[in-house]
């Protein structure tokens, strides 16, 4: 029987995956998160928006224009007039209010544009870290499937085994190496993502997938107070008070104006005090005021129920939420106290047998594929329950 050695200490992630890991420059997630938000065009777009409607403050208050005029009364000469239009002092104060509640709005959505940003990101960089994960598992075992092969092929040729076993060797060895091909692959296509969303390029490498602060995970209540605080229902908010404050603006332009003016109607040595005029817009036209006021009315209805709709899905998402991060707690307590326990008990017991000739390289590496998919496995609910905590984080708005 074979004298083959095996490692046994193929369980502990390597410190480093690839031999130019060492000259790759660690990016940390907050690093990630905070080269996306200076990156990314919606970014800087939600920026420019809010600054927008800063600008328009000053326009809220502004009075019309004033209106010059040249005529002659009397067909023997012109005189020169200036009129000017005053709304009611309640209607400034009034445009100003809604401005200022735009400008509200436009910021709570820059909230919410950074938070969905970094949650992409975040999504992007758990999907990269947890590849480069699998990687460091299916290396270690790939150098180790490829030795074990070789030696069974170099066995078959000296007639100390049949050609199943030797080939049984080389399909283990391939079916690894097809998997660590495939996850550096999935680990490029994150890494570009990331570097899409970031703008970071160059020989970097994720921080090592750590599953500590997933245990213990969130309580299992599902409290409506913790997705209060999330951008878009803030946001939703704003909008429902913005309808209020049009309510206003638009009831207030029911209201008479005044204008005053200065021009001679009469000859041209008329007394100066002849010269001014005052008038009064007289709102005859009620139709049209109460149009749009009722439609502003019902547009406060409309943001009350956007925000009653939003409420209802950020509970049922947030609940889900909350599921998965249990289950996700739940599957890693039981594979740290039972399974992962269990398969390296088989896995050191088998390579033990093996060395000692007590039983087959088939069974042998049988026993260690099943260990090996154990551990695949328990790295993939490592990364489950990392998204599952970043979510409840995005929907909380505290990511």
């Amino acid at each position: 029987m074979s004298t083959i050695q095996i490692p046994s200490g193929w369980w502990v992630l390597p410190v480093l995956l690839f031999a130019n890991t060492l000259r790759a420059q660690t990016l940390t997630l907050q690093q990630a998160l905070d080269a996306a938000l200076q990156h990314h065009p919606a970014a800087k777009s939600a920026s420019l928006q809010a600054q927008q409607q800063r600008q328009l403050l000053p326009a809220a208050t502004a009075l019309a224009d004033p209106v010059l005029t040249a005529e002659s009364p009397t067909g023997n000469f012109y005189t020169l007039g200036v009129t000017q239009s005053f709304s009611m002092p309640g209607v400034y104060r009034r445009q100003k209010a809604l401005q200022q509640a735009h400008i509200a709005q436009s910021e709570n959505a820059v909230a919410v544009t950074l938070q969905q940003i970094k949650f992409q990101t975040a999504l992007a960089y758990s999907e990269w870290q947890y590849q480069w994960s699998l990687i460091a598992v299916l290396e270690t075992q790939d150098s180790l499937l490829q030795n074990l092969a070789a030696a069974a092929e170099r066995m078959f040729r000296e007639g100390q085994t049949d050609v199943v076993v030797a080939q049984f060797a080389r399909l283990q060895a391939a079916i690894l190496r097809a998997l660590l091909r495939q996850a550096g692959q999935d680990a490029a296509i994150a890494k570009a993502q990331l570097g899409a969303l970031t703008g970071l390029e160059g020989d970097l490498t994720p921080e090592p997938l750590d599953r500590q602060p997933f245990r213990p995970m969130v309580p299992a209540t599902a409290d409506s107070a913790a997705w209060q605080n999330n951008p878009v229902l803030q946001t939703l908010r704003q909008e429902m008070l913005v309808a209020e404050r049009t309510v206003d603006v638009t009831q207030s332009r029911g209201l008479p104006e005044l204008t005053l003016g200065y021009i001679n109607q009469g000859e041209r040595n008329s007394p100066v005090g002849n010269r001014f005029n005052v008038g009064v817009s007289v709102p005859l036209w009620r139709k049209p005021y109460n149009a749009n006021t009722a439609a502003a009315r019902t547009g406060v209805e409309i943001a009350n129920q956007n925000l009653a709709a939003q409420s209802l899905e950020l509970d049922a998402a947030y609940r889900q939420a909350l599921g998965a991060a249990e289950k996700a707690r739940l599957a890693l307590e039981e594979y740290e106290l039972n399974v992962l326990p269990a398969a390296r008990a088989v896995s050191d017991a088998s390579r033990r047998l093996f060395e000692g000739g007590l039983t087959d390289l088939v069974s042998y590496l049988r026993n260690r594929k099943d260990a090996l998919e154990v551990e695949v496995a328990y790295w993939g609910l490592v990364r489950e329950a990392q998204v599952a905590e970043m979510n409840l984080k995005f929907l909380t708005g505290r990511l």
